[in-house]
């Protein structure tokens, strides 16, 4: 980890995980797809808004600062951005906007660009108010921006998975792959969960999984999850228009099946129990002693 995080170092020093709570099924799960354009945020709406209708608690924070439209896809207006809460000028909880079944959210805010000496400080902010809202979720999903750099890859390799969303075209497949080599070059791979979006059929959206599960093997030798495909469909492009997620607007269309069966995939997913390693630790506590760990 570069020098600027030893502040926030300093702060999980301080903590000790004793303030986190151990019974917590809290999930952190980065969202990135390397390649802009390919529906990554669509995605991340309307999957946690099926996660929610089935009443689990869900936050999701858009990382994307300067380009974040969940508000946008929604149609609503937030009163504050994540930028008001690493400025410190609100809490986490004060800034999140609920949404349909309670979905919580908060927008990146305007374009920043990030001093190396104002990340330990952002850091520290972030850290200390996920640790006050790690009782309210269920799973935080952090969607990252298309692009990254080493800073990015180090958080999402930090997270307790990483759902990677691309497209069958083979830009995006390379650009996913990239996303991954350098997550792995940073951090060791969390479990990588990868959703095919915009297939024009299912056969498309398997030929694309197997590719880039072969070439991640073959190179970066990890295994990845394929969690399920959505297929093309007019009613994303007519929901994006109304700015009314597809699975509300047209609850009957393609697209809305085929993210109701990734929800289902993803609530049978299997987690290890609470005497896994510390490296499948799960939640605010995994992520912290990953951090610590990784930093020296």
């Amino acid at each position: 980890m570069p020098d600027q995080a030893e502040p926030l170092r300093q702060l999980l020093r301080e903590q000790k995980t004793k303030e986190l709570s151990t019974s917590s099924n809290l999930r952190l799960i980065a969202v990135a797809s390397g390649k802009g354009g390919v529906g990554k945020s669509n995605i991340t709406l309307n999957l946690g808004l099926l996660l929610a209708q089935q009443g689990m608690r869900i936050a999701i924070l858009d990382a994307d600062f300067g380009f974040a439209n969940l508000d946008i896809l929604l149609g609503v207006r937030p009163h504050y951005s994540l930028m008001d809460v690493l400025d410190g000028h609100v809490t986490l909880q004060q800034a999140f906007t609920h949404g349909p079944y309670n979905l919580a959210f908060i927008s990146g805010g305007a374009e920043h660009v990030f001093e190396l000496n104002s990340r330990s400080i952002y850091g520290k902010r972030l850290t200390e108010q996920l640790i006050a809202v790690q009782g309210e979720y269920d799973r935080i999903y952090i969607d990252f921006g298309a692009g990254f750099g080493t800073f990015t890859a180090e958080l999402m390799g930090l997270c307790d998975e990483l759902l990677l969303v691309t497209t069958p075209e083979p830009t995006a497949l390379a650009d996913a792959y990239a996303l991954l080599k350098m997550v792995a070059k940073t951090l060791s791979l969390p479990p990588v969960h990868l959703l095919i979006n915009r297939a024009a059929k299912v056969a498309d959206g398997m030929d694309a999984g197997r590719k880039l599960t072969r070439v991640t093997q073959q190179f970066l030798h990890a295994e990845l999850n394929v969690l399920g495909y959505v297929l093309e469909d007019a009613a994303v492009q007519r929901a994006v228009a109304k700015q009314t997620p597809f699975t509300l607007s047209e609850p009957r269309s393609l697209a809305t099946r085929c993210m109701s069966q990734i929800a289902k995939n993803v609530t049978k997913g299997v987690y290890e129990s609470s005497g896994e390693s510390l490296e499948k630790k799960r939640g605010l506590q995994g992520f912290f002693q990953r951090f610590l760990r990784e930093s020296h």
